[in-house]
């Protein structure tokens, strides 16, 4: 007996669509409830992007529902349905304890890669595209150099920050048996036969034409979260093309990171959609699904749902120390109260609070502008004002016979800091600096010719070897992202750090910071569910409108009457790298 029809359905080639069309009101109802990335008010006929994840859901709704559908799109669609179980029946068995993982030859003599991290390019290998989002120093500059020992994936080319490139080269030249070449400059030139090419993220705009060529085999960008913004930046459109490249030769593309966003979850989509375009549908439909659509600035809804979906799509895969039977080294943060040296900032506070009276008052422009300024101002304060304690708490734990790692942003902060521990003679690596001069700070500190290294928040994601002299950092600034101080962590409590780490935080009841460590409670909640769904997290989500509430609290702490505030529904919050850049 046939069973009674509720609709058509046919593939769009052209799009890559299935489209549904002719449902019933209630059957249509019933679609938008459970593909969620469909508007409410959307009719038909129905579009859904074409991924497996989706056909085995659509396969799912015909059981209930069936649809009208030609011979040769059911085999489509069942062969895609197919696939998806068939990976999750292979990457259990890849990821499962007593598995073996493949052997593959071309490591040089005494190099190893551990058993999880030759798990890791199994499942490279069989996706084509992952996200390894592994914790901080578990060896993901071994799993992206391993990928070169896949099966057609050479060249390999690694994309990595500028300061590391030199580390990446090193590392690739004593653990595997392969050639490797670090291209230099930005403009293209005939490049070397070589089997690994090392490329920084500010050469990619350059190098464009040469890396889509269609000779790249496999791509492996460490520290994906550069990408965080998409095709907004130059190396992000790039990376994009790059990426489309490589995808028609049917090579491979993978993210090594350990912190996958910085600020909100639709960075998350920028980064999945370059590596694997559809998987969480298009930006508006991922935004519809996924993203609280009141505020306008990606915040996602729920954490653990979008964490265990990208988790279940196979597209992340994440490991933590305990995971792989490590022990994380560090301690539970301290946090070192001091009294602020407002003198210091006498100055700048009447400019502080006029901006801060512009930022709630003013038209929206004119409140844009000042939020901004009042933003970088504020901060600025308040590093200065406790430079001085957290120079002198710096030199107590060096006195004392730590190494210290000292952390922080504006380079008025690093002028008090090398003039109160001159004595000390701290090396730098900050944003000022070469990619040579970081290279022989970094070495001074291991090599003990310097006891204070003091690092950029913001540069040193990835740098390895410091773990070995210090076990100890203070954060004499703070970032307005968590996942910034947890990278910065991971520059000491990773693979070979044999003490406990003990992190630092000099931080004051002055200025922006009380308003800091507030809301980085909800950012971090962001990252927690999307790295690790299930998990409960401790921290609350706060509001998000952080430069708002930095200038209430100010004119509150200095006796200056809040005015009645402007309700600018339409901001945007200026994307972070655009803030960096106005410091």
């Amino acid at each position: 007996m046939a069973r009674k029809l509720y609709g058509e359905i046919t593939y769009d080639a052209r799009r890559s669509l299935w489209v549904l069309r002719d449902l019933p009101p209630h059957v249509a109802m019933r679609l938008k409830q459970i593909f969620t990335k469909l508007s409410p008010t959307e009719t038909n006929p129905f579009r859904i992007t074409d991924t497996d994840t989706n056909a085995a859901d659509i396969q799912w709704f015909m059981e209930r529902y069936p649809l009208k559908i030609s011979l040769s799109d059911k085999r489509r669609l069942n062969r895609d349905a197919r696939r998806f179980y068939q990976h999750q029946v292979e990457a259990e068995r890849i990821l499962m304890p007593d598995a073996a993982p493949t052997e593959r030859p071309g490591l040089k003599p005494g190099q190893a890669l551990r058993r999880y991290q030759k798990q890791a390019i199994d499942l490279a290998e069989k996706m084509k595209s992952l996200i390894i989002l592994d914790d901080v120093g578990l060896g993901k500059t071994y799993e992206g150099l391993g990928l070169a020992l896949m099966d057609n994936a050479l060249p390999l080319v690694i994309v990595c920050q500028p300061h590391l490139q030199t580390q990446w080269r090193e590392k690739a030249e004593k653990f595997i048996d392969l050639t490797v070449h670090a291209p230099q400059g930005n403009t293209p030139y005939s490049l070397p036969a070589s089997d690994i090419y090392i490329f920084k993220y500010t050469q990619l705009a350059g190098w464009i034409d040469t890396l889509c060529a269609g000779w790249v085999r496999a791509i492996a960008f460490d520290e994906i979260q550069e990408l965080r913004h998409g095709d907004t930046t130059g190396k992000g459109a790039a990376a994009e093309k790059i990426c489309q490249a490589v995808r028609n030769a049917e090579g491979y593309m993978v993210g090594l990171t350990a912190t996958l966003i910085y600020n909100y979850g639709v960075e998350a989509f920028n980064i999945v959609n370059m590596l694997r375009p559809g998987v969480l549908g298009s930006r508006d439909q991922f935004m519809r699904e996924y993203c609280d659509m009141t505020s306008g600035k990606g915040i996602v809804k729920d954490p653990s749902a979008l964490g265990s979906f990208l988790q279940e799509a196979l597209m992340v895969l994440r490991r933590t120390k305990s995971d792989v039977g490590q022990e994380a080294k560090q301690e539970a943060p301290y946090l070192h109260w001091v009294n602020p040296n407002e003198r210091a900032v006498t100055e700048a506070e009447e400019l502080a609070a006029s901006l801060a009276i512009t930022t709630l008052t003013g038209s929206f422009q004119e409140a844009g502008m000042a939020s901004r300024e009042f933003d970088m101002r504020m901060r600025e304060m308040t590093g200065i004002a406790k430079a001085h304690e957290a120079a002198a708490f710096t030199r107590m734990l060096v006195e004392s016979g730590q190494p210290v790692v000292l952390f922080g942003w504006h380079r008025e902060v690093y002028e008090i800091w090398n003039r109160e521990l001159a004595d000390l003679k701290p090396a730098m690596y900050t944003g000022s600096e070469t990619t040579t001069q970081k290279e022989q700070s970094k070495k001074a500190f291991i090599d003990g010719e310097t006891d204070i290294l003091i690092m950029s928040l913001r540069s040193g994601a990835g740098t390895d070897g410091i773990q070995y002299r210090s076990s100890t950092l203070v954060y004499g600034e703070l970032d307005f992202s968590p996942l910034v101080h947890k990278q910065c962590g991971g520059r000491l409590d990773r693979d070979g750090q044999p003490d406990p780490v003990y992190a630092y935080y000099v931080v004051t009841n002055f200025g922006s910071d009380p308003v800091l460590i507030d809301i980085l409670g909800l950012k971090q909640s962001q990252s927690d569910g999307i790295h690790d769904p299930g998990v409960t997290t401790e921290r609350e989500q706060s509001d998000p409108d952080r430069i708002k509430r930095m200038a209430r609290a100010y004119l509150e702490s200095k006796g200056i009457e809040i005015p009645q505030e402007k309700d600018h529904q339409d901001t945007e919050e200026t994307p972070t790298e655009d803030q960096l850049a106005l410091i």
